[in-house]
């Protein structure tokens, strides 16, 4: 049996104003701020519910560190209803059921961009705690991008993969053939996803078999897929990165990580670069899947002996903000297509910003043969 204690609902229930609407330019007001004029609780004959018809936070993040600007992203109970049911279950406790939005919102509490969250979701939507959003960048696009879920089984829980673009916009990121991400163990309401080479996996335990499920998914320049679709145009290993022969210095290394990925190190096992292959594609754009943190600086065209290409000088933090480290180096990268067949990635980068760097790795792609 649900019971409901009135006279007990938390204090953080005590932030929304009696006449706010679901306006999206309303901010939400902070949980943590008591009001003079609390939501106007009104106690349902049939259920004993207490209905909130104002803004109340569930989620409210800090996006500073990440955008480098005063912004907030919350997920927010624009209408609906508070209950607390205390019989065992997944949703036992306190739970808030109703109208969701996700927000950005300025230092201001100025509502900037909104979606509404039910849409995304087939049934209704329910949490039964505060939480905190996790945010990464699946993609490679250098917008942020994070979760939404919601209690599905004892398994695991359902997730929307959202991304926050630089104009503020709030999307939903596509993966094909799938309407959510069902994952085990992790966050009820927001996880942060195992990255990969060309996305993200997750892993969800499966009662048919009895053991846990792992499925990845590759960004492929306009939505996700499995990677068991996303197969590379490559039938023999005329292309393979292994087939790529790249001289070195002496001392320096290339080691292959699988067919379509290398690591380059100097003499002391220093990284300085890689090679990573990608599907061919005539529309392939770079600027999708260059690194966090860095910025575009120079485009030029290069000719090496495999084919014509883009030769990208990046502008790349010296470390996260997290990490204390200041500064800026720059990164190269050499794209070159091999018409209908591949996209050859290489990367290359001292950490410094010398010309002879540049020079360095210009040598390098000079130097380059397919052994077959």
């Amino acid at each position: 049996m649900k019971k409901f204690f009135y006279s007990m609902v938390p204090a953080l229930l005590l932030t929304a104003c009696s006449d706010a609407t679901t306006n999206i330019t309303n901010s939400p007001t902070p949980l943590y701020a008591a009001t003079a004029s609390p939501i106007q609780p009104s106690l349902t004959a049939a259920s004993n519910t207490i209905l909130v018809t104002g803004p109340l936070t569930l989620s409210r993040n800090d996006l500073f560190q990440i955008t480098k600007k005063q912004e907030y992203l919350s997920v927010v109970l624009t209408n609906g209803k508070y209950f607390e049911d205390w019989s065992p279950g997944p949703l036992m406790g306190r739970n808030w059921e109703g109208e969701f939005q996700i927000q950005l919102s300025n230092e201001n509490g100025e509502v900037e961009s909104a979606v509404d969250l039910n849409g995304y979701f087939n049934d209704k939507i329910v949490f039964n705690s505060f939480f905190d959003i996790e945010f990464d960048d699946y993609n490679g696009d250098g917008n942020i991008d994070f979760t939404i879920g919601q209690y599905a089984s004892s398994n695991g829980s359902i997730f929307k993969l959202f991304t926050l673009d630089k104009s503020g916009q709030i999307e939903e990121l596509p993966i094909k053939g799938h309407h959510e991400i069902f994952a085990s163990g992790i966050g009820r309401y927001s996880t942060k996803l195992a990255k990969n080479k060309l996305g993200f996996s997750s892993t969800y335990y499966d009662n048919s078999i009895g053991k846990d499920v792992v499925q990845s998914f590759a960004w492929n320049g306009k939505e996700f897929v499995s990677e068991s679709e996303f197969v590379q145009p490559i039938t023999d290993s005329e292309y393979d990165v292994s087939n790529l022969e790249l001289p070195l210095p002496k001392g320096w290394n290339s080691s292959t990580e699988d067919r379509f990925g290398a690591s380059i190190t100097d003499e002391n096992g220093v990284n300085l670069g890689s090679v990573v292959t990608y599907p061919y594609a005539d529309d392939f754009d770079f600027r999708s899947y260059k690194p966090n943190h860095s910025e575009i600086i120079n485009e030029e065209t290069i000719d090496t002996p495999i084919g014509s290409g883009k030769l990208y000088t990046l502008d790349a933090d010296n470390g996260t903000a997290a990490s204390g480290l200041i500064g800026t180096h720059d990164v190269y990268f050499a794209v070159i297509p091999i018409q209908d067949r591949i996209v050859y990635v290489l990367e290359f980068s001292k950490r410094d910003k010398e010309a002879a760097s540049k020079m360095q790795f210009i040598g390098l792609l000079n130097g380059l043969r397919l052994k077959k």
